[in-house]
């Protein structure tokens, strides 16, 4: 029953984002993705898992730094198959903020803001703020084009943002992926990284629970 739901939820993702992505493929970067969130392990220094802002932001309990090292793990997994530059992952807090709760390579922003002026400059904060997946294969294009503003993108040459979605449909963040080549998200990649969202949606739903808490105190 378990495994009919998650292919239910992976055929939906597709649909919903447009993506013609081999759904054998996806299902089975998926388990691979699962199964480090679930059953990881490794020791990983607090200072990593915890930027500054997520050490104000989140809950101060073993039970966070497990997600947020699920969450780490499973990144760094993916990065380690593909040629990102940079990576990141989101939650979206209820504030509308978004917090980096990992991330690899060239250094991202920690916090971003979801509203219309942030969703100009990230494509990030342009998926939590829709639910749609954003694909830029070549990024100087839509710097000339005005597609996206900021002078920090100068250097990039594709950019994906993918949100992480709960059953229900609501974003609960987005996860971030940068690379120096046009072009750079085929097929393959994209399916790991979409994996990848999907993975995210238990840990990420879990840390949307405690990140209200947190705000309430």
């Amino acid at each position: 029953m378990e495994g009919a739901m998650s292919d239910s939820l992976i055929r939906d993702y597709l649909q919903t984002q447009g993506l013609k992505l081999a759904a054998d493929g996806v299902r089975v970067a998926h388990l691979a993705a699962e199964a480090v969130v679930n059953f990881g392990q490794a020791e990983i220094d607090r200072s990593v898992l915890r930027g500054a802002e997520a050490d104000a932001r989140l809950p101060q309990n073993a039970e966070t730094d497990a997600l947020l090292r699920q969450v780490f793990m499973a990144l760094d997994s993916v990065c380690s198959r593909t040629a990102a530059r940079s990576a990141a992952v989101y939650a979206l807090l209820p504030d509308a903020v978004l917090l980096r709760l990992a991330a690899q390579g060239r250094a991202v922003a920690e916090l971003l803001a979801a509203d219309d002026d942030a969703a100009r400059r990230h494509l990030a904060a342009r998926s939590a703020q829709s639910g749609w997946l954003n694909l830029a294969g070549d990024v100087p294009r839509w710097l000339e084009c005005g597609d996206l503003l900021g002078a920090e993108h100068a250097d990039s040459g594709s950019q994906a943002a993918l949100p992480v979605c709960a059953a229900s449909g609501r974003v609960l963040g987005v996860v971030y992926v940068e690379s120096a080549q046009k072009n750079a998200f085929d097929e393959d990649a994209l399916t790991q990284w979409v994996a990848l969202a999907l993975a995210l949606a238990a840990p990420l739903g879990a840390l949307a629970g405690g990140a209200g808490e947190a705000e309430d105190e």
